[in-house]
């Protein structure tokens, strides 16, 4: 694949709007009195105080309120129709809603994060079944047909990223309706060679597509989903490339601190979107008491590595060759 040198970033200008809890650990208390080693205090739990709102010129953020749709679509990232250009793209299908049978150039991958997806290569009435929590690549040059049948009791919500293109209609898509119910007949597993399926494990890290956390080739997009269990977190590390993250469940605790003091973190629920920018120093995981294992949906470019720093921001170690991340720092050692 050609190395893509354009990644987004202009798609996504987000400052956090959030303010800051007044009690507890405010963000001056950190000021006038900042911790003194890297693993001062790891011990905050969920009714603890969150920590400040993260440096916007290192974690960029859109809680789900904040997430602005055009109609059933919302761009996340990047511009699809822009020959090269990775996006991120979030979509949710009515029931009845469906797209027309298109051809991209280039792959795309599509995660079902709840609801059904209905897949074929040729029509509604022949369409299959994909559950959350599935993952699903189209791909290049071949035909096919997805959205959510009539009928269904819930919509059908996905996260569909790729490489743009000039026929990659996805913001103007899934405008047709179809009264091809869920209880009518599905049809065969689609061809192999056209859509591939494949269920994503809800424990543990998965990589889905370019490598994952392990892509080294220059430029190659990457997807991974990773699990994370109350009181495991990364340490303070920046990326070389931005890192695009959704979060599928859970909490995800983040701060842009050199400090590794997890009562800095700032509390990220399900559905916000979060954009590591270029070097943004930052760390994240999950707090103590969670009743839930945080998921994320991971995207960017290659190569995929961590830069770990200590608590002045200066490198500690570099990632070693042929390796996704610099151990014990990185997101998602």
């Amino acid at each position: 694949m050609k190395t893509i040198m354009k990644y987004g970033l202009s798609a996504l200008a987000v400052m956090a709007g959030a303010a800051i809890a007044s009690q507890g650990f405010a963000q001056t208390q950190y000021q006038n009195n900042p911790p003194h080693g890297p693993h001062e205090f790891m011990g905050a739990t969920i009714s603890d105080p969150h920590g400040p709102t993260p440096d916007p010129s290192r974690i960029t953020y859109l809680l789900p309120n904040q997430i602005k749709w055009t109609g059933n679509k919302a761009l996340l990232y990047g511009n699809p129709t822009k020959a090269g250009d990775p996006y991120g793209v979030l979509v949710k299908l009515a029931p009845g809603q469906f797209s027309q049978p298109r051809t991209l150039a280039n792959d795309r991958w599509v995660y079902v994060a709840s609801g059904t997806l209905w897949v074929s290569n040729s029509t509604a009435a022949a369409s299959y079944p994909v559950k959350a929590d599935n993952f699903i690549t189209n791909v290049a040059k071949t035909s096919f047909v997805d959205g959510n049948r009539a009928g269904a009791t819930e919509p059908t919500v996905l996260i569909i990223t790729g490489v743009g293109s000039a026929d990659n209609r996805i913001m103007s898509d899934y405008a047709q309706t179809t009264t091809v119910k869920v209880s009518d007949a599905a049809g065969a597993a689609p061809d192999a060679a056209k859509i591939t399926i494949a269920e994503v494990s809800t424990t543990g890290n998965q990589n889905l597509y370019g490598g994952g956390q392990g892509a080294q080739t220059e430029g190659t997009p990457y997807g991974v989903v990773q699990t994370w269990a109350p009181g495991r977190y990364s340490s303070p590390h920046y990326h070389p490339y931005p890192r695009y993250i959704y979060v599928l469940t859970g909490t995800w605790w983040t701060s842009s601190s050199t400090y590794h003091d997890t009562r800095l973190t700032y509390p990220m629920p399900a559905g916000a979107f979060v954009q590591d920018l270029p070097k943004g120093i930052h760390w994240d995981g999950n707090r103590i008491g969670d009743p839930n294992t945080t998921r994320l949906y991971i995207t960017g470019v290659a190569p995929a590595t961590n830069q770990a720093v200590d608590e002045d921001g200066k490198e500690v170690m570099r990632a070693p060759a042929g390796r996704g991340a610099t151990a014990p720092a990185g997101r998602g050692n």
